[in-house]
Formats: C-alpha cells, structure tokens, sequence
C-alpha cells in the first residue's frame, strides 16, 4: 500500500488541474468559488489525525477525496469508504495508477458532492477543503443523513477538527467572551481576550449567517 501511496503523490503536481485550460468553465460550471476546486493535497501530518478520528465501525464519506490517498489508507481501518471527487481528471488518473488494487470496500463516484444524496449508514464525514465556500450545505445535509462527526479543516484552516454534528448549540447571542465557531463555517472572538485560552464555544446565527 505504502508503495501505492507514494506513486500517486509522486503524480500530484501533474494533476493540478486548475492551470489546465478548460479548468474555469468547469469550477464555473459546478459553482467553484475562487480556490474551492483546486486540487490541493494535504500532508502525512493531517493524514494522520483523520486516521486516528475513524475505527473499524465507520462508514466515511471523503468529500473531495482527490487521488485517494487519504482514501485508501482509511479503506484499510474502516468498514467502508465513499470517495467523492468533482475532477474527473485528477479521479482518472488516480484509478489508472492504482488499477485492480483498487479496495473492495472503497466506493469511488466522479461527482459534485452537494448534487447527490449521502449514502446511508454514514457515520463520520471527511471534509479537507481550506477554500471551502459551502460548508453550511455540507453541515446540514450530513446532519439531516444522520452522520454523527465530520472531520475538516474548513473552519480553522490551519488545522483539523473533529466536529460533533449532533451537538447541541448556543445562539451567538449569548456568547459574551471567547472563542466561537458556527455550523456556517465562520469563527472568531467575542470580548476582551480574557478566555482565549478556552476552547471554541459552538453557535449557530452568527453575524456571518445574518450576512448571507
């Protein structure tokens, strides 16, 4: 597997589909804001906290699964895995490097993740996506399909969350001093500083939301 992994990261720079010709009418066409369809891997470092978030009861829906590395690594600890990636360029030549090695229990669809209905059974959804512009849309489409956590960098960018989907939260409102992250992607401070040590209180209504 290992030797798998490392030929298709040799690849990525080759992949890059956003300097392709024919890349902007394809983002415009499945509403790609700015860098959110860029293929833009994340690191061994990343790789590893998601793998240490999922067990072998998970089904894991990988939104934006790129080549499939993260994808097959968590094939190999999960029950199933459902890779979805928009490119068909990058997903192409991902499944031409990896062949009939291709796991039983990897399921792989070419698609725009918001236009097709979350399988059943989905238990934690991984969503590594810096530049994501639809992070609501996924939060309540996967909550209303009963999935339990989403692990993502989307709302802190600079690292990686495990996300307690059925949490319950606070309106905005009351927050009078800390850290707050919403369920549309936005996060912040309220106050003084005096808490910033405290971990992010989860809200819903925000101002971002109020904006939209």
């Amino acid at each position: 597997m290992e030797d798998l992994i490392h030929h298709l990261s040799v690849s990525t720079e080759e992949n890059r589909v956003q300097f392709r010709e024919g890349f902007a009418a394809f983002a415009a066409r499945h509403d790609l804001s700015e860098w959110e369809g860029w293929f833009s891997p994340c690191d061994e470092e990343v790789h590893s906290q998601i793998l240490r978030n999922v067990d072998e009861c998970d089904e894991v829906l990988d939104l934006g699964a790129g080549d499939l590395r993260l994808a097959l690594r968590m094939a190999e600890q999960v029950r199933r895995v459902y890779a979805v990636e928009v490119s068909p360029i990058v997903l192409g030549a991902a499944l031409r490097e990896i062949g009939f090695a291709l796991p039983r229990n990897l399921h792989v669809i070419c698609a725009n993740a918001l236009d097709m209905a979350i399988p059943p059974g989905v238990t934690v959804a991984v969503l590594l996506m810096r530049h994501c512009h639809h992070f609501s849309e996924y939060f309540d489409r996967l909550l209303a399909a009963g999935c339990h956590r989403l692990i993502t960098n989307v709302r802190w960018k600079s690292s990686v969350e495990l996300i307690d989907l059925t949490r319950s939260r606070v309106c905005f409102d009351q927050v009078q001093e800390g850290w707050f992250a919403c369920r549309c992607g936005a996060v912040g401070y309220v106050g003084l500083g005096e808490r910033s040590q405290n971990s992010a209180v989860e809200v819903s209504h925000c101002p971002t939301c109020q904006r939209c």
